[in-house]
């Protein structure tokens, strides 16, 4: 699955294996946020419904506005029933009419939408029952430039074509240390890194389960990041360093047998695809 652009890397979990309540990043002005991150603003914690830049000066705190932000008491609990209005993230399991269903992406599911989880296949997958999970200690994190990021998963990390997301947001904990080291410095290019992390992942996910459809369709969700992505350098601005950077993300996310396979396979499934690409992204 490869682009013209940021060769994409691995992550949004659809299979979590572990849960943890790493320490919350405290809000910032002009910080970009992607729909479904927590925060913590005030001594309050807030979730992001839609995804959006704090605009310098426009005072769009989390107490101040409430289209953006909602004010969350805690995790969602493994399996509770579902509920209208409620902003879900991605890998959140609830129970919906005696079923179990795992979000397939972050989202609110808005009153009077009707969104319940057997209506929309597109956001929720069923299970067969909650998954257990072994939380990790708070506080067990590492600092990466300023950035909080899960210990090294080490061997365990490569044992499954998923992986480990311990810290739960979507992006496996070894491509998300790798991209706070590399690009970490730069708010806005990691931000795009680790979205199309996420699509990545799920690209992986669906050339494993064969699924030419969803892999064709998540390729068209990654074009938006990794031209973002882009448009933080110059034309040739860090050229030489560019390439070792795309180099050393190709060989994280195939740096497995499984994973290897997957991509190959995900390039198969995306081939003979032709689509039409917008000629100017709003990127922030």
């Amino acid at each position: 699955m490869h682009r013209t652009a940021i060769p994409l890397l691995t992550a949004c979990l659809l299979t979590p294996l572990a849960w943890a309540t790493p320490p919350l990043p405290e809000w910032r002005e002009s910080d970009g946020y992607l729909i479904g991150v927590v925060v913590q603003y005030q001594g309050q914690t807030y979730r992001a419904l839609q995804s959006h830049t704090a605009q310098k000066g426009a005072n769009w705190n989390p107490a101040s506005t409430p289209a953006l932000w909602q004010l969350h008491h805690g995790p969602v609990q493994r399996c509770a029933p579902w509920q209208a209005g409620y902003s879900y993230a991605l890998g959140d399991q609830i129970r919906f009419e005696g079923d179990y269903y795992r979000a397939r992406q972050a989202h609110t599911a808005h009153k009077g939408t009707e969104w319940q989880p057997p209506r929309v296949p597109a956001l929720w997958q069923p299970i067969q029952q909650c998954e257990a999970v072994t939380p990790i200690p708070p506080g067990n994190t590492d600092t990466i430039n300023g950035i909080k990021v899960p210990p090294d998963p080490g061997a365990a990390g490569r044992k499954t074509l998923a992986g480990i997301d311990a810290d739960h947001d979507g992006v496996r904990d070894d491509v998300q240390r790798f991209l706070a080291q590399e690009v970490g410095q730069h708010p806005a290019r990691f931000k795009y890194a680790m979205e199309s992390a996420r699509i990545t992942q799920q690209e992986i996910l669906a050339a494993s389960g064969n699924d030419r459809e969803k892999a064709r369709d998540l390729f068209k969700q990654g074009d938006m990041p990794s031209s973002c992505f882009e448009r933080t350098y110059g034309p040739t601005k860090e050229y030489e360093w560019r390439l070792k950077f795309h180099k050393k993300l190709s060989a994280l996310h195939s740096n497995t047998p499984e994973r290897m396979a997957a991509n190959k396979k995900g390039d198969e499934l995306i081939g003979g695809m032709m689509f039409r690409s917008p000629l100017r992204y709003q990127c922030d």
